[in-house]
């Protein structure tokens, strides 16, 4: 058996997931509030996982992480569970829009420096669309607002997707550095790639 770390070896998925479950599970319950408030990963999580693993188990583990973040916070640490309601399953075409940007970006953009910019394009998309189902599905379909309104949805949207947007952008890059620190240090991973 080849134990070598391939960029498309089970050993690099799990690493690659390994790492982004982790620095999910930091920021998604907010463990280190008490010294620095770091914002949440989720999205960007998932599109930088699109890009590295494409396996539909990692997306399935990943939002499983999620949910069971999300459970242990509201019922065993007596977190706000504000946010739980039916509409928490608008969550999985939330995330899956950015797993599935994330693999777009792979296979079609690739690695190239000029993929950049194209790049940052998709995910400012993919946070739009996702930012709908998400915030869009709770406001419609989590039966926490009576009656509501597009009207009442967009000055919502307008007030909180800029963070979201900031968070994801901000994460995402820190993922893109990761990567190339990665390629930088093991150029052999590069031309293992079947990207």
């Amino acid at each position: 058996m080849d134990r070598r770390l391939s960029l498309t070896s089970p050993r690099f998925d799990l690493l690659a997931f390994a790492l982004l479950a982790a620095v999910m599970l930091v920021t998604r319950t907010h463990s280190l509030s008490h010294v620095v408030h770091l914002p949440d990963t989720s999205l960007a999580s998932f599109f930088v996982l699109g890009y590295l693993v494409r396996r539909v188990a990692a997306f399935a583990g990943l939002f499983a992480l999620g949910f069971v973040i999300d459970v242990w916070r509201i019922y065993v640490l007596g977190g706000s569970g504000f946010c739980f309601t039916p509409a928490y399953w608008m969550l999985l075409p939330a995330y899956g829009t950015m797993w599935l940007a994330g693999r777009m970006v792979a296979e079609r953009l690739g690695e190239r420096l000029s993929a950049l910019l194209p790049a940052a394009v998709v995910l400012l998309v993919a946070t739009f669309v996702s930012n709908l189902f998400s915030s869009g599905g709770f406001y419609f379909l989590g039966g926490r607002y009576p009656d509501p309104t597009l009207a009442e949805f967009l000055p919502r949207l307008q007030k909180y997707f800029p963070g979201t947007l900031l968070a994801t952008l901000l994460w995402s890059g820190v993922g893109a550095a990761a990567y190339i620190a990665l390629l930088v240090a093991r150029p052999e991973l590069r031309r293992v790639s079947a990207r």
